[in-house]
């Protein structure tokens, strides 16, 4: 099994060499028996991941591969919004596992029937010991401090700015991430004082990075939605494709679960 962790672009290319390698021996058959005869090997099942779940759903792969040896569950974790573009531009991509259902609606008509499988909130992560001393929302105004959002239109920057602006904060952002893994790699290194995340990726790498709650509390909820792709010529999902998402949605609600997700 090859289990892509790097970006979109690993994932294409990963599939092209799988279809270059699967090309039948046309003139072979003298090189030894049976080669002619040999079946096609099965090509992967591609997920383009939100990168805020994408360690969850490194377990749900796992889970769902067993008892299926001829599959090959890929992933390709990203920001949604680039996630979305891409399947919109003829990724080759089985399924899509949104942070929220924006993107969704920008896969150029490919996703079926999404639905929400996961929920979340935000936090305010800190490095390990607060060494700026963040204790609310209000702090973020601060101008001395490091601050780090992700980018607008990346759903966890979205998110973030409609937490500030519930809170009547104007905070001075120092840096826009493409996405919230790179984020809250910024903070767990100390390169920033502090961002708005998701509580489970924070829950995540406890102790390295601190959660401070927001507040006053937002009313911003998080909600994940996955949902199986047509391909790029508009025929219906793959059977694969269609199956993973019922795991998704089905067994691997204990996995989301224990990745501190809530419930849809």
């Amino acid at each position: 099994m090859i289990r892509a962790q790097a970006d979109v672009r690993s994932v294409a290319a990963l599939v092209c060499i799988a279809a270059v390698s699967a090309i039948p021996l046309v003139g072979c058959a003298a090189d030894g028996p049976g080669l002619a005869s040999l079946p096609a090997a099965r090509a992967p099942l591609v997920v383009f991941v939100a990168a805020s779940v994408a360690v969850p759903f490194e377990e749900l792969a796992t889970g769902f591969e067993a008892g299926r040896p001829d599959l090959d569950v890929q992933l390709a974790p990203a920001s949604s919004a680039t996630l979305a573009q891409q399947i919109a531009e003829g990724a080759p991509a089985g399924v899509f596992a949104s942070a929220a259902a924006g993107p969704m609606g920008r896969t150029g008509g490919r996703a079926v029937d999404p639905r929400v499988f996961a929920t979340d909130d935000l936090v305010i992560a800190v490095p390990a010991g607060n060494p700026a001393a963040v204790a609310a929302t209000a702090d973020l105004a601060r101008r001395e401090l490091r601050l780090g959002l992700c980018a607008v239109g990346v759903p966890c920057g979205d998110y973030a700015r409609q937490v500030l602006a519930d809170a009547g904060v104007e905070a001075s952002v120092d840096t826009d991430e493409p996405d919230a893994a790179s984020l809250l790699a910024k903070v767990r290194s100390g390169d920033l004082d502090a961002a708005i995340l998701y509580r489970s990726q924070v829950a995540a790498v406890a102790p390295m990075v601190e959660a401070v709650e927001v507040d006053p509390p937002s009313a911003v909820l998080v909600e994940y939605l996955i949902s199986p792709l047509r391909t790029p010529d508009a025929s219906p999902p793959s059977v694969d494709a269609v199956a993973f998402v019922e795991y998704v949605l089905g067994p691997g609600a204990t996995v989301l679960a224990s990745a501190g997700l809530g419930a849809p």
